[in-house]
């Protein structure tokens, strides 16, 4: 697909071509406070150290020099005439964590790396559409409407009709396609479908969360949420590009997938609420965990300003309780290591707390 990308645009610059500015960085390695953090599973310490502001800094220098493909490149732009919401270092992020942290199963026949990367790009950017109207906009009736043609495929009456249901049906067609392409295609198709239907239900209960805050409780946040980190969707894709993989080991793995993507939520929510509470939109665990400990109430959001609730937060213990539950889930996926043959599970167990890291070194940049 090397003739996507018409538009003459300078993607692959920082931050679209926003030049990244050294105050940004010196901002972004302060934290709020000096907090517990269980050196011994992350090799970076999230307290003031110079050794992990110097590994801070490495990790955004490897993001920002990503280099997008041209199929994802076109869709980013495609998302940009669009959507405002989100700038090309989030794109940037994800494929630096799929190519170089680990989490990228280690079963992935090498020459279906660049192409798996490629579907998981495409389908982040699938998930910002999603989100934005889920969040941001908080439309139920076009979430519903793109969510249709993700299940059952593109409408050709309502994709003209709206530039957000032409660019999701595009985007599908794209993936439908390259997906086909992968040798077990066929074979995990019906489990990757289930798990399609567990991550669109992640934005319509966020949709009800933001029509109905008073029904917000930290276990249905905590189980329905998680699944628009799609882990069990991008390992999925692995699995298809993976002709040596054991069956067998399947019922371990996904007990790990669902360990890995309350990991990876828990790393999102912690480096992106700040950015939400901009946007009005209260569905972080950060915001759940807040009220459902008192440290805020509903009536807070509506009238306390920003600063006011970022300071309740950071003053509480919210960010002891995420690392602590990051650490938990942790735990129970490396008590699974040895259940798992044909899976580098070390290599996998090492990716996860490089998205941690990436994710914290990135607060407030995606």
């Amino acid at each position: 697909m090397k003739d996507l990308n018409p538009y003459n645009r300078s993607i692959n610059e920082p931050f679209g071509g926003v030049k990244f500015q050294s105050q940004t960085m010196g901002n972004l390695l302060k934290r709020p406070h000096n907090i517990s953090i269980p050196t011994h599973v992350l090799s970076i310490d999230l307290a003031h150290k110079k050794e992990s502001e110097l590994e801070k800094q490495e990790i955004l220098k490897k993001i920002i020099n990503y280099k997008l493909s041209d199929d994802v490149k076109y869709f980013v732009e495609e998302y940009e005439k669009v959507f405002t919401e989100r700038n090309v270092f989030l794109w940037k992020f994800l494929g630096t964590l799929f190519k170089d942290s680990g989490i990228t199963l280690s079963t992935v026949d090498k020459k279906y790396v660049d192409s798996t990367i490629d579907i998981k790009l495409v389908f982040s950017i699938l998930c910002g559409v999603l989100d934005d109207v889920a969040d941001v906009q908080k439309d139920k009736k076009l979430l519903a409407k793109m969510s249709e043609i993700v299940i059952n495929g593109p409408n050709t009456n309502e994709q003209t009709k709206n530039e957000k249901m032409a660019l999701i049906t595009k985007m599908w067609n794209y993936l439908t396609n390259e997906l086909s392409k992968l040798p077990r295609y066929k074979e995990f198709k019906d489990i990757f479908e289930y798990d399609l239907k567990q991550f669109l239900n992640a934005f319509e209960y966020s949709c009800l969360v933001n029509e109905n805050p008073g029904i917000l409780n930290l276990q249905e946040r905590e189980n329905y949420d998680c699944h628009n980190m799609m882990v069990f969707l991008f390992n999925g894709i692995d699995l298809m590009a993976s002709p040596e993989f054991n069956k067998e080991d399947l019922p371990h793995l996904r007990t790990a997938f669902w360990h890995a993507q309350k990991m990876a939520r828990i790393g999102n929510w912690l480096s992106t609420w700040k950015r939400e509470l901009k946007q009005n939109d209260i569905g972080s665990g950060v915001f759940t965990y807040a009220i459902s400990k008192k440290i805020l109430d509903i009536a807070d959001i509506r009238k306390c300003s920003e600063n006011e609730i970022i300071r309740k937060i950071e003053n509480s213990d919210t960010y002891e309780h995420f690392f602590g539950a990051w650490t938990e889930n942790y735990q129970k996926l490396k008590s699974l290591k040895n259940e798992i043959k044909s899976v580098d599970m070390n290599a996998y167990i090492t990716g996860l707390e490089n998205v941690i890291k990436f994710h914290m070194a990135s607060e407030g940049l995606k």
